[in-house]
């Protein structure tokens, strides 16, 4: 881990021209930064390293631009404070576009439990179904018809839900098919 005194002396030489060493700071701290919100802030991998690789260039602007005079932090703090931004922006964007898992290239049927959605191809099977819905529970019935009904992806219903994270989302979802399967078998 790098000291403040260390980071002020990159400080300062990346303030005296010597932009050569951004490429040191990023990969540097890349890596950190990735796992942190990939676990943290729920990011996916490609925008985890895309927030990473903006902050970068915002702290690189700063410098240059002579909006950023002085650390009082470590710059590995600010790079993760304008990377958590970007994150939260981008984790908004998400919610407001309401993506398909087709966008997010994943078939939903490879999710889905064929024999479930056969039984239930004519009217009355979805009657049954309907009313088997109703019979399962709120948190069941919104996690599911937010999935398999609006094609939101895990990571939106997650947010949607307000579940702990995105492995929760699943298993929650594997326990309430689980459960619906139960209320509909004759």
């Amino acid at each position: 881990m790098q000291t403040q005194l260390e980071d002020a002396a990159l400080f300062t030489a990346i303030k005296g021209g010597r932009y050569e060493l951004i490429d040191q700071l990023y990969l540097q701290h890349r890596a950190a930064f990735l796992t942190y919100a990939q676990r943290q802030l729920y990011a996916t991998e490609e925008d985890a390293t895309d927030c990473f690789q903006d902050a970068v260039i915002a702290f690189y602007k700063n410098v240059v631009n002579g909006r950023l005079t002085e650390l009082t932090c470590t710059i590995r703090t600010y790079l993760f404070s304008i990377g958590k931004r970007l994150v939260y922006r981008r984790n908004q964007q998400r919610q407001r576009e309401q993506p398909t898992d087709h966008e997010a290239g994943v078939n939903p049927a490879d999710e889905l439990d064929w024999s479930l959605i056969d039984r239930f191809e004519n009217d009355h099977q979805r009657a049954v179904l309907q009313q088997a819905m109703d019979r399962l529970g709120e948190p069941c019935r919104q996690l599911l018809t937010l999935y398999y009904y609006h094609h939101y992806p895990i990571e939106s219903v997650t947010t949607a839900l307000d579940l702990p994270s995105a492995g929760a989302t699943r298993i929650k979802k594997m326990r309430c098919l689980k459960e619906l399967k139960k209320l509909v078998k004759p």
